[in-house]
């Protein structure tokens, strides 16, 4: 922060200056002692960096995109930065990706405002670790979730904890005349593929409802009484079984 270092800001060349002579350019400030050294490097702005081991010699080269020339261009980056990228982690990382989704609550009670504190801690750091994991396995970057899909999934396997056996019989029924179909909504993933929590249940309808699995367009009349919804179960056609297997 520029106000802690007052004198070393009056020895370094102004943010005006930095810009005109481009990217990549850095100075720096040692202390008397030698003990400290401020490194100003600019970048798409300018950054202030402080160590008591590492300073701006030995520079190397790094690739910084451009927005104005929309390439990559190759720039000076001081050894400081260099290290500091290479070593950031632990609480740097975690903290900037708990600001990104942090969970908003009015109240000012501690214990609340503690509790969505280490609930936004967790969610970083387990996604932190997921990602790792992924990445040592080689798994497509593509592939991988980011954090708020990952944190959306979580959500998402918390909320089907909740009984949902209210609605089990108005979208088993047929609608009346005039009346508009219930559609249930297909329980995620994490819930279709619980072990054998699943139990078929033929339903006594005089017409059979479509099936919900992905790509079928036949009926049926089998319904799981776990997720609520129909389902093809025949010797050609085992939507059941693909359903809850996760395809």
């Amino acid at each position: 922060m520029k106000n802690r270092i007052p004198k070393a800001m009056q020895k370094l060349p102004s943010d005006k200056i930095m810009k005109q002579q481009g990217r990549g350019t850095s100075a720096s400030v040692v202390r008397g002692d030698g003990k400290l050294n401020v490194v100003k490097w600019f970048d798409n702005k300018p950054v202030l960096m402080l160590s008591a081991v590492h300073a701006k010699e030995p520079e190397d080269t790094c690739q910084r995109w451009s927005k104005k020339d929309k390439c990559y261009l190759t720039i000076r980056r001081p050894n400081i930065v260099q290290e500091y990228n290479a070593k950031m982690g632990g609480v740097d990382l975690s903290d900037r990706m708990m600001s990104y989704y942090r969970m908003s609550v009015r109240t000012k009670k501690w214990t609340i405002r503690m509790l969505m504190h280490f609930m936004d801690l967790a969610l970083a750091n387990s996604w932190l670790l997921y990602r790792r994991d992924h990445q040592e396995h080689g798994t497509p970057r593509k592939a991988i979730l980011t954090f708020l899909a990952f944190r959306m999934d979580v959500a998402q396997v918390f909320l089907n904890k909740c009984d949902v056996t209210h609605a089990e019989e108005e979208s088993a029924c047929c609608p009346q005349p005039g009346q508009r179909a219930l559609v249930t909504p297909i329980p995620h993933i994490s819930a279709r593929t619980t072990s054998a929590a699943h139990l078929p249940e033929v339903a006594d309808l005089k017409n059979p409802m479509r099936c919900r699995q992905q790509g079928c367009a036949g009926k049926s009349r089998v319904r799981c009484l776990t997720c609520n919804v129909f389902l093809c179960l025949q010797s050609r056609r085992n939507c059941y079984e693909a359903f809850h297997g996760g395809q």
